[in-house]
């Protein structure tokens, strides 16, 4: 695990972007966009790019800092590892991934 510093308005990851990192923020704030719209902002202990980080796929939403932040970046690299020695933290993961896909189909419902 590292740690990253990133300023006000700084681009964290993009959209499309194949890269595999999962971040969880440690202090401030940074703002979910989706078509140009800010779809979430996340805080303290929040996480993001956990898709990319357990199946390897493209980024779903850039991510930017929308305050000073610092982030605790775990490299898909490491996965294995995290999980192995941190199995608690397995629950917490997939109560976001299935929150944030619940918010999906909510919003599909919608527009439908």
């Amino acid at each position: 695990m590292r740690v990253e510093y990133h300023k006000k308005d700084k681009i964290i990851i993009r959209e499309d972007q194949k890269t595999r990192d999962l971040y969880i923020i440690d202090h401030g704030q940074c703002e979910v966009i989706k078509n140009e719209e800010v779809i979430a902002t996340l805080g303290k202990n929040e996480v993001f790019g956990e898709l990319g980080w357990l199946e390897n796929l493209p980024r779903s939403a850039t991510v930017k800092a929308s305050t000073d932040c610092t982030l605790k970046v775990i490299p898909a690299s490491e996965a294995s590892k995290f999980i192995t020695q941190n199995p608690s933290a397995l629950m917490p993961l997939l109560r976001v991934v299935c929150h944030r896909l619940q918010n999906t189909l909510q919003f599909i419902n919608k527009i439908q």
